[in-house]
């Protein structure tokens, strides 16, 4: 069980799952969101070629446990998009959000022993910090469980 395997294998996919959309930034240039783990890159505000923050899906890890019957780890993935618009700025989120949803529930397994558990729970905050637009998924993904060596494996693994 390696949490930092999971996590490049799942930012994999959803950079797969968003490749092909084309979003605003707050400076109008239009590209696929940026897709990291953990958090979005600190900025130089003396540098005015660092790549805009808006669009983004980010990856945090929050948690795992495992016990007798296997491990789960959970995963928010944070998304992000910036439109002026009110009408388009809610949808640019929904249909990037959408575009992961589809994709993870269609390769529930992904990294060949990560398994995205149901249900997909996916929230946009009623209150948006408009022209900036965020939501989010809360993921299950069952990982490998560690197992106890015993007596007899440890026989087998001294020879």
């Amino acid at each position: 069980m390696n949490i930092s395997i999971m996590m490049d294998e799942l930012v994999k996919e959803l950079k797969q799952a968003t490749a092909t959309l084309q979003l605003e930034t707050p400076k109008g240039v239009i590209r696929a969101p940026q897709v990291v783990d953990g958090y979005l890159p600190a900025k130089n505000p003396k540098d005015t070629e660092a790549t805009e923050d808006f669009p983004y899906v980010i990856a945090r890890y929050l948690n795992d446990s495992s016990n007798d019957e296997g491990a789960m780890a959970q995963v928010k993935v944070i998304c992000g998009t910036y439109s002026e618009d009110d009408q388009r700025g809610w949808r640019d989120l929904l249909n990037l959000t959408n575009a992961i949803k589809t994709h993870l529930l269609a390769h529930r397994l992904f990294g060949k022993c990560f398994s995205i558990e149901l249900p997909m729970k996916r929230e946009f905050p009623e209150e948006q910090p408009a022209p900036e637009w965020a939501g989010w998924f809360t993921l299950n993904i069952s990982i490998p469980n560690i197992q106890e060596v015993d007596e007899d494996v440890r026989r087998i693994l001294d020879c």
